[in-house]
């Protein structure tokens, strides 16, 4: 599958996830047309036996490619990765694994713990760490007095987030490592739990817990669906529109590397004390009842032994800025100031214990009430592209995908939940309007089922006029005081008038697009529909991924 995205803070490119996951202001990224890298060799031209495939989180990519893949070059073998998101290798574990991955790599134990449930993932071991972090550029949280080496409480966090002393991005929690971690750190400070003691099922019900989560989770300005988009768009956004964010420390040193190589100003972080949250990179070996298993184990094994123990591999993880997994804290022994770099805020003196996650049944029911209870209501209107030129494989996606986003249980597998107080709308258009709008007020699971419904028994024909849906989303959405999105896809050109007059209507209004081209369709008009609204784009022929990816920025 090929996946191209460009999101814009006004201006920004980004990066994928890979499971259609969010769409709401967000920005950034960018694409290639070169091989995409993910192999050491082709796993298909190996000796039996003496291959060894990963699927991994996005966050772990600098290490497979700097550290694991020449590892296994080195070692004769033939190492392969794909990059996949925490919600679909979950799902895939909780399905009973997959043929095509021999071991797991998660960003932390959040989402592996949910996969996981039946233990058939083994071995499982953290191989590294690293904190989430409150950050911000140096002369907004100099402002805010969070200097280096600042002992900042979860209180002054609060209230610097919650009181609107600032502006803060985090990842969506449901479909990210970093943005969950962050999660059930502050959901255990309102439970009023010490580090060690875990968030229990009575604490998640209770309306302490309840109202001090939503009031921190709806004060976020941008809620990404990836970290490594987030930062990606923060840095491009600059310090007028990014202020401070929760993102992994590893990703604040490897941009502030970058920004202070371009002479610009770097990034200062602090870590809110009593919601020290750790995430630790667990790996775990999925075994399989054939010839090659006692093989394939005996690489994994030695490169969890390496990654652990080697010297050199453990110098090369902390110059990436990846903590010793056996850290105690935040505590290192001799760390490279070049790298964990006090003046940015890096601590490595501090021996406090981090947070304990909760059991995967509660997990699971923060994650679900997330979307059914604290966050932001959101108002999202999809313009879909019904013309003649979908007819076929075209709109057997869109099929895949209105199934994904609509049917309740499907969602629910995605973490993708409409939310009670969520307003959706569905347009189908071809020269004209062809279908709808199908508007739906909460989440009603009959009313999810007419959308699917409706994409099922729609028959494709006639041209494209994507700027007449466009203009009639914007003026449905523009009074209301939800978070508010428009999910534009086409796999043509419009050829119609009125599309300037269109697009800066939808920019007065401060409506963000996700602007989705399939096929054919024209790149540049999209792009300048995404870039101009402050929204994103995506080219893709995975229609079900690229809905889902804009879904996710609710």
């Amino acid at each position: 599958m090929v996946l191209r995205i460009l999101s814009f803070v006004r201006v920004h490119p980004f990066r994928l996830v890979a499971l259609l996951v969010a769409v709401v202001l967000s920005v950034a990224g960018c694409t290639s047309d070169a091989p995409a890298p993910g192999s050491s060799s082709s796993p298909m031209e190996a000796a039996p036996g003496r291959t060894l495939r990963i699927v991994a989180g996005s966050e772990h990519q600098s290490v497979l490619e700097e550290i694991v893949l020449p590892w296994c070059r080195e070692k004769g073998y033939s190492c392969a990765y794909e990059l996949k998101g925490s919600v679909d290798q979950s799902r895939i574990l909780s399905a009973g694994g997959s043929d095509r991955y021999d071991a797991y790599w998660f960003a932390s134990s959040v989402f592996a713990q949910l996969g996981n449930t039946d233990g058939r993932l083994t071995d499982v071991q953290p191989m590294f760490l690293t904190p989430i972090v409150y950050a911000g550029w140096a002369s907004e949280m100099q402002r805010l007095g969070f200097g280096p080496a600042s002992d900042v409480s979860v209180e002054q966090v609060l209230d610097a987030v919650e009181g609107g002393r600032t502006t803060v991005w985090a990842t969506n929690p449901t479909q990210s490592n970093s943005g969950a971690t962050m999660y059930f750190a502050f959901l255990n400070w309102f439970a009023g739990n010490g580090p060690g003691q875990a968030l229990t099922m009575e604490q998640l019900a209770s309306p302490q817990v309840a109202d001090g989560i939503s009031r921190f989770v709806r004060a976020m300005d941008r809620t990404p669906p990836s970290t490594g988009t987030m930062m990606n768009e923060c840095l491009e956004a600059g310090p007028a529109t990014c202020k401070t964010l929760f993102t992994y420390e590893d990703l604040v040193i490897e941009k502030n590397l970058e920004l202070v190589a371009a002479g610009r100003e770097p990034l200062t972080v602090v870590y809110p004390q009593g919601a020290l949250a750790i995430s630790d990179a667990p790996l775990g070996y999925f075994p399989r009842a054939d010839a090659e298993n006692a093989t394939r184990r005996t690489i994994f094994t030695e490169l969890q032994q390496y990654l652990l123990h080697d010297d050199g591999a453990k110098r090369a993880l902390a110059g990436l800025g990846r903590r010793p997994a056996d850290s105690v804290g935040l505590s290192m022994d001799n760390p490279d100031q070049n790298v964990f770099n006090p003046a940015w805020g890096i601590r490595t003196d501090v021996r406090a214990q981090a947070i304990t996650f909760p059991a995967a049944p509660v997990i699971q029911k923060a994650l679900d009430d997330y979307h059914v209870r604290y966050r932001q209501p959101a108002n999202v209107a999809y313009c879909l592209d019904g013309s003649g030129s979908m007819s076929g494989a075209g709109w057997d996606g869109v099929k895949a995908a209105a199934a994904e986003l609509f049917d309740p249980d499907r969602a629910a597998l995605n973490l993708l939940q409409t939310g009670p107080q969520d307003r959706t709308t569905l347009t189908i258009f071809n020269t004209d309007t062809a279908a709808g709008p199908l508007v739906l007020d909460g989440n009603d699971p009959a009313g999810l089922k007419r959308f699917q419904q409706q994409v099922d028994q729609y028959r494709p024909g006639g041209g494209t006029n994507m700027y007449g849906c466009l203009d009639a989303a914007t003026r449905d959405l523009q009074a209301d005081q939800r978070k508010r999105l428009i999910v534009l896809m086409t796999d043509g050109r419009s050829t119609t008038g009125g599309s300037r007059e269109a697009v800066e209507n939808t920019r007065r209004a401060g409506i963000p697009v996700v602007a989705i081209a399939f096929g054919d369709a024209d790149p540049e008009q999209m792009q300048e529909v995404a870039k101009t609204t402050g929204g994103a784009f995506v080219k893709s022929d995975d229609l079900v991924a690229a809905l889902r990816v804009a879904a996710g920025y609710r």
